[in-house]
């Protein structure tokens, strides 16, 4: 059963409340509420004693047995709250605690409010209400005032033990109780002056036909919920003692006594008197949880007691042990150098031992002791600050070390250990003084030895490290452990561990090393790579020494290691330096390559053709510039090597052995700090190079002048060939105006095709001329404004646009750098094809819109790092096969016949042209009866 669990005062949760206590109390506040619920009945012969029935309107409000339950529960309330108070104020009176006195006020306070509840039921003292009213409202404003006192007294214990206003001497706590005990008193006086002067309540306040009767107790319900639920777990968290742990228990016959009163139907009957009974219970909690803490106080004063005879016994037992020791300790304090004092806080006399004579630089009891002379002795720069060490042991009785410098009578200086603890039982400062002259000086030299060692090996990044035979660690410096990437002393070194440092492909080596050295037993050296916890990787040089004992055995290894990284790569780089030059210098075609010093001295040389150039002497390392060169040409090698030295790059162009020409250039060698220290001479023969250019220039100057003659003959051709085609026109409308009645109807068939085949020789003419100008113009580029350019050709194509209901939709809000008329006419060749080539029913939309990208993000046929404006011209025209889309760029391609749709197939090749001429490019995607959508590139900006 459940009630085998029960174990008072043990069984606890986290406040550490009495969980054996809880079962209780929760039981004694359910057995009336089931009674009440199953309506029970007692009687004797037919007479009702106690009723558990629900009492109907026709019973009289005067149940005289209810009343009398009622009365004696109120006086018993009255008695407990007055009791607990007197035991609270005793309480104080011993422990000086202000919590327990402050819930003692608080119950006296509802006392006296009962007092005037019971007055009001009894008929002595009447008020503006009726009887039945007066009954409740004494009631309700007796819970209100008990739950609102508990939640006044619960902030007021909080905050009194908080740290920033925690109540400290007597007096303090005194005056915190007498406040309290005013504040409450106030309130239960304003609430009994208000209860006396109410003459009316709401209907609401007292509901006959509600099941709760009286609704308003669900307030109180929900206060003693917000006192025991957040109130009180702050007050347990600063005050845990068995009065509080009960206290908050209480809330809960206090919750069942106002459910109860919630639902009462009649004054005095069984649900009533079942309230006043667990207000009752409520009162008695507190009473208990201070008599708990009385049989506590009093079980723990006897153990007290105990321990005391104990310690007494204890302590002589100790004195007898301490009069054994004095002689002992006189002993060791002469042996350790050390004296001992001791000073009476309140007479201010203090004693001295006779050692603590010697270290101060005087005979045994050869002078009075006292502060002023221990004082004294310290000198200046100590002595402020170990006075005020003293002063605060004292008033905050207190222990305190500190090390100072004292002055003996011949001047000599000695350092001193000094501890000093206070006893509080006896009142008294006590204190050792130790002499660490020696181990001060030794420290001293020792740590200055150690800093210059560590600043040795960092300077140099050299590590040291020790290892024992026979033990898995090593010692190392903390140089050791920054070369191989770890804080001082962050990991532990184990040999396991340091196998896993070491680069995998020079493990082998090392573990072999280790072998020999093993067998051997002879100094030993080793250059191999570790792997830093950053996974970089580290050169190291480590040499040790094999120290043996006097078996001839290995007793130890010491060692130095350095990290040779910069050394190594410095070399490794040097060679792969040099490789890569001769690497390139023998293998630039038709070239000689020569590096000299800051000594004008040839350092290296190299080349393909280093065999067939005569210099003045052969070469070789070392020699110096005025010995591979005549004398007349030597001031002048040396002036361009003295500007290479200052930084300037040169490049010159020279004949070499008369019939050939080199292109000479010095180029400055620089280092990592931007100074240059080697200058190199490339010397390139560019005889061949020459006469190809003199060839090429030849043929440029010819193809110039043929180009010239060409756009010559295309003009003249072009303007010869208009002459007889407006002739033809204009002869043509002649005959057809004039002789059209007198020609039969095939010779008017004849004459219509005639204009037509030269109305299209015209468009032909005018196309090639335009193509011809894109390719020969020589505008210049200008900032253009996209969204103005095709505002302006859709005005132009206004009546087209208008004819074929189409619509045009510009989103574009770009400038980019361009020649103002080939623009307009490439945007115009594309919209004009797509208001022509449209699908028959279907309104022509045309889509225009632009964006800024990279080219590294558009294709790789250009300049990554360049900005670009995409234009997408999209219709929804007929399309075409995408197979075509490369074709239709070209001349005179068509993909539909004459009769269809006219046109030359030169409008789009002319597009073409013009973007090419702007350094862009032109795709076009399509498919049959869905649409065409040509995209163009132009940069921003055009290189000039």
């Amino acid at each position: 059963m459940a009630f085998k669990s029960i174990s008072l005062g043990k069984e606890k949760n986290s406040f550490s409340i009495p969980m054996g206590y809880f079962w209780v109390i929760l039981i004694i506040c359910i057995i009336p509420t089931l009674m009440a619920i199953l309506g029970i009945d007692i009687s004797y012969n037919d007479y009702r004693i106690i009723s558990f029935s629900k009492i109907t309107q026709s019973i009289s409000t005067e149940l005289i047995l209810g009343r009398t339950f009622s009365t004696i529960w109120i006086i018993f309330s009255i008695a407990v709250g007055i009791f607990t108070c007197i035991l609270t104020l005793i309480d104080f009176k011993v422990k000086k605690d202000i919590s327990s006195p402050i819930i003692g006020l608080l119950m006296v306070s509802v006392s006296v409010f009962d007092m005037v509840q019971l007055l009001i039921i009894l008929s002595a003292v009447k008020i503006k209400l009726s009887l039945d009213q007066a009954i409740y409202l004494s009631w309700f404003m007796s819970r209100v005032l008990h739950v609102l006192l508990l939640i006044i007294a619960s902030i007021i214990i909080i905050k009194s033990k908080s740290e920033k206003q925690k109540v400290a001497t007597k007096a303090q706590k005194i005056r915190q109780v007498k406040k309290a005990g005013w504040l409450f008193g106030i309130l239960t006086a304003m609430l009994i002056v208000v209860l006396f002067y109410i003459s009316f309540i709401p209907t609401a306040f007292i509901n006959r036909e509600a099941f709760f009767t009286h609704p308003f107790e669900l307030v109180i319900i929900i206060l003693f919920l917000i006192w025991g639920g957040i109130l009180m777990p702050k007050v347990l968290r600063v005050d845990s003692g068995i009065f509080f742990q009960m206290l908050i228990l209480s809330m809960i016959p206090a919750i069942f006594s106002d459910a109860h009163m919630a639902v009462f139907f009649k004054n005095f009957d069984i649900e009533y008197n079942f309230a006043q009974f667990l207000k009752f219970f409520t009162y008695i909690i507190p009473l208990v949880g201070i008599s708990l803490n009385y049989s506590r106080n009093i079980s723990k004063q006897h153990q007290m007691n105990m321990i005391l005879d104990e310690e007494i016994k204890a302590k002589e037992k100790v004195q007898r042990d301490l009069e054994r020791r004095q002689s002992l300790l006189q002993n060791a304090e002469k042996l350790a150098n050390m004296g001992s004092w001791d000073l009476d806080v309140e007479s201010k006399e203090i004693n001295f031992s006779d050692a603590l004579y010697k270290i101060f630089g005087y005979m045994p009891n050869s002078i009075s002791p006292s502060l002023e002379l221990m004082y004294n002795m310290i000198i200046p720069d100590y002595r402020a600050d170990y006075k005020k060490m003293l002063d605060e042991a004292i008033l905050n009785q207190t222990s305190f070390n500190t090390e100072y410098e004292v002055l003996w009578v011949n001047g000599e200086r000695r350092y001193i250990l000094a501890q000093c603890r206070y006893i509080k039982e006896d009142k008294k400062i006590i204190g050792t003084c130790l002499d660490i002259t020696e181990l001060k000086e030794t420290t001293r030299k020792l740590s200055q030895n150690e800093i210059l060692l560590k600043e040795a090996e960092s300077i140099a990044h050299n590590g040291s490290f020790e290892w024992f035979a026979g033990v898995d660690h090593f010692f190392w410096s903390e140089e050791m452990f920054r070369i191989h990437g770890y804080e001082p002393n962050s990991v532990d070194i184990t040999i396991a561990f340091y196998q896993t440092l070491i680069h995998p492909e020079d493990l082998e080596k090392c573990r072999k090393m280790v072998i020999e050295v093993m067998e051997s037993k002879q100094d030993f050296s080793i250059e191999f790579r570790i792997i830093r916890p950053d996974n970089s990787i580290r050169y190291v040089y480590l040499t040790a020494r094999v120290i043996l004992n006097k078996d001839e055995n290995i007793n130890k290894i010491i060692g130095n290691l350095q990290d040779i990284t910069e050394l190594k790569n410095t070399a490794i780089l040097l060679e792969k330096t040099e490789s890569i030059y001769k690497t390139i210098a023998s293998n630039v075609p038709d070239s000689i390559v020569l590096m000299y010093d800051k000594n004008y001295n040839l350092i290296l040389f190299d080349g393909p053709i280093i065999d067939n150039i005569k210099f003045k002497n052969k070469l070789e390392t070392g020699v110096h510039i005025s010995h591979l060169f005549p004398d007349d040409e030597q001031a002048t090698n040396e002036e361009f090597l003295e500007k290479a030295f200052s930084g300037e790059e040169l490049q010159i162009e020279k004949e070499f052995d008369g019939d050939r020409i080199f292109m000479i250039d010095f180029k400055p060698v620089v280092n990592a700090l931007g100074e240059v220290f080697n200058v190199m001479v490339v010397m390139h023969d560019i005889t061949e190079i020459k006469k190809v250019q003199k060839s090429l220039e030849e043929k440029v100057e010819e193809l110039n002048r043929s180009n010239q003659d060409l756009e010559q003959f295309a003009y003249v051709a072009s303007h010869d060939l208009q002459e007889p085609l407006r002739k033809i026109r204009a002869f043509g409308d002649r005959l057809q105006t004039k002789y059209s009645n007198n020609i039969q109807e095939e010779g008017l068939d004849y004459i219509k095709r005639m204009q037509s085949a030269s109305e299209r020789m015209q468009t032909l003419i005018d196309d090639l001329l335009t193509f011809s100008r894109v390719t020969r113009t020589d505008e210049g580029f200008e900032d253009i404004d996209l969204l103005d350019q095709f505002q302006k050709i859709v005005e132009d194509l206004e009546y087209t646009i208008e004819k074929k209901d189409a619509t045009v939709d510009i989103m574009v809000n770009h400038h980019i750098e361009g020649i103002p008329g080939q623009i307009r006419q490439l945007f115009q060749n594309l919209i004009s094809n797509a208001l022509k080539f449209t699908k028959e029913g279907e309104p022509p939309v045309v889509e225009i819109k632009s964006e800024i990208l990279r080219g590294e993000t558009l294709s790789t046929n250009l300049e990554p790092q360049r900005d670009y404006c995409r234009i997408i011209v999209k219709d929804n025209g007929i399309g075409f096969d995408q197979q075509y889309a490369d074709k239709i760029f070209e001349l005179f391609q068509r993909l539909h016949t004459r009769n269809e749709y006219q046109g030359t197939g030169i409008g789009l090749a002319v597009c073409k042209k013009i973007v090419e001429k702007h350094n862009g490019i032109i795709t076009v995607e399509s498919k049959q009866d869905k649409g065409t959508s040509f995209t163009i590139v132009l940069p921003l900006q055009q290189n000039n």
